[in-house]
């Protein structure tokens, strides 16, 4: 298992510094510097290791403190008074999502395509390497990063050694029954959005209850780690067991998915290729009375309706289904109303948020390159401002259609909860409903005119530009800044509303003005 380890650390230094280097030398100051002689330099790739070993030991400690970081600031925020018994409940919480979420040994990378598929390494003297080597990184960097944190919470070292080790054994476990569900099923749990959202949704839900006073004892965590503890050495022996790695590498680990793993999983190529072949039939009465682009667009979208409109269905059920749960629970326990009332009354900063992460507008963008843009750009009449802004908004009005359909349902209950949990005055139920519709809408613009202006995307839907990355980075810190804001929803929407109306008309501006320019193939 250790010369596995260790081969497979070689093949992923090794891709680490001929990437590095590849990318150095399209730099213009390097291009005439470094040729491909440089590929072949022991002296320079050894620099370069280091280098690489160096930045990336750098990047992942970053990433932790900034994950304990976002934890602190939670919990600070959650309950003021408590913060030690608050920062174990969300850390814990935070441990089951990551259980849930960050699964290693199933996950698809150019490592493993490299490793398994390509040079044929035995898959689980590999498993069991890529296993143990995570499980060691888990550990060092939260040990440091409970270290760092230790001048702000006051825990205990027996209290650190239990929380460590309960996520250590909660990982084994999570390994453990993604592989068996994987086994079970034929497909990864995070391929079903209805299944996959309803139980992240509510563990986020879980994790905000010492806002309301109640948090996991230090006896409950002691029950976990015996759980987790019996739990994962089951789990471990289970892993050992299954003898056809071998196969899952291979049928998960193809060349097309190893080759995009660096971009989010939400941007699923496979879902915006698939077509049924009853979307392929469009009917007269739906084109009938069309012209122009507008029968361009329309086809378009009846054509792809299905792969468009199900990601959105799918979040409309799941939060329709944790507005009745949080029904329920007002139903009896009653005594949470008046904090629930205040929360949504006040703080709909972090239903901003929610609605960023249920807007399908990038993922409908992605969907009109890839059946439709890529090949018309080619086209210069196509790029004609004329052109551009009037399927700029038919556009518009097709994502805010499928956009609209888990805002109505979220906005339609977010008032239904603050009628239950005792009622508000007319205007503020029609605002706040008003303000999450227009919120939907405006995040539907928001990444048409980003697309519009970056056309991100080349021919293989990789995302190529700095920019666009660089602008959705900062529209998600905003939109997490904004949880945060504590007023008057009225006064919340009422601005929500001014600021929108005023992006729209900024951004059909830059539309029409920039897109003949930006709007082009890479």
């Amino acid at each position: 298992m250790i010369k596995t380890l260790s081969v497979s650390l070689k093949i992923d230094l090794a891709c680490a510094v001929n990437s590095f280097l590849y990318q150095l030398k399209k730099l213009p100051i390097f291009s005439d510097l470094l040729t491909d002689d440089v590929y072949q330099s022991k002296l320079i790739k050894k620099i370069v290791g280091v280098f690489a070993f160096v930045l990336s030991f750098c990047r992942m400690l970053v990433f932790r403190i900034f994950y304990f970081l976002s934890i602190y600031v939670i919990s600070s925020f959650l309950s003021r008074d408590r913060l030690l018994d608050s920062f174990f409940h969300v850390y814990f919480v935070f441990t089951l999502i990551g259980i849930y979420l960050n699964t290693k040994i199933l996950g698809t990378s150019r490592k493993k395509y490299y490793s398994i598929v390509l040079f044929q390494m035995d898959s689980k003297k590999y498993m069991k390497a890529y296993l143990w080597w995570n499980l060691f990184v888990f550990l060092l960097f939260h040990a440091i990063c409970f270290s760092f944190f230790s001048f702000l919470i006051p825990y205990s070292f027996f209290e650190v050694i239990l929380l460590l080790f309960l996520s250590f054994f909660g990982k084994i476990v999570g390994e453990a029954l993604h592989l068996k569900f994987y086994r079970k099923y034929g497909h990864l749990w995070y391929d079903n959005q209805v299944f996959y959202f309803s139980v992240l949704i509510g563990l986020l839900i879980l994790s905000l209850l010492p806002y309301f006073g109640f948090f996991f004892s230090f006896s409950f965590f002691l029950f976990f780690f015996f759980l987790f503890f019996i739990l994962g050495i089951y789990g471990y022996f289970y892993l050992s067991c299954v003898d056809d790695y071998q196969v899952l590498y291979q049928r998960l680990n193809t060349r097309t998915r190893a080759m995009n793993d660096d971009f989010s999983r939400s941007y699923s190529r496979q879902d915006m290729i698939e077509m049924k072949d009853r979307d392929k039939v469009i009917s007269v009465r739906k084109i009938q009375g069309k012209k122009g682009y507008d029968l361009f667009n329309t086809i378009f979208f009846e054509r792809h309706k299905e792969i468009l409109m199900r990601s959105a269905r799918n979040y409309a059920i799941a939060i329709f289904f944790l507005i009745v749960c949080f029904a329920i629970f007002l139903f009896f326990f009653s005594s949470y109303s008046s904090s629930i009332h205040y929360f949504l009354l006040h703080h709909l900063g972090w239903f901003v948020l929610i609605v960023y992460f249920i807007n399908r507008g990038a993922i409908v963008t992605q969907a009109m390159f890839y059946h439709c843009d890529h090949a018309m750009l080619s086209y210069n009449f196509y790029r004609e401002p004329k052109v551009l802004l009037g399927l700029f908004k038919k556009r518009v009005i097709m994502i805010s259609k499928i956009n609209l359909v888990p805002a109505f349902v979220l906005a339609l209950g977010i008032d239904f909860l603050l009628f239950l949990s005792g009622g508000t005055i007319f205007v503020n139920y029609l605002m706040i409903f008003s303000f999450i519709l227009v919120l939907s809408i405006f995040f539907s613009v928001h990444y048409l005119v980003l697309y519009y202006l970056f056309q991100p995307y080349d021919r293989d839907m990789q995302i190529k530009s700095f920019p666009y990355s660089i602008a959705c980075f900062f529209t998600y810190f905003l939109t997490y800044f904004l949880h945060d804001v504590s007023i008057s929803s009225l006064l919340f929407s009422s601005f929500g509303l001014l600021i929108t109306i005023f992006y729209f008309i900024i951004a059909l501006i830059f539309v029409y003005r920039r897109a003949i320019y930006t709007f082009k193939l890479k």
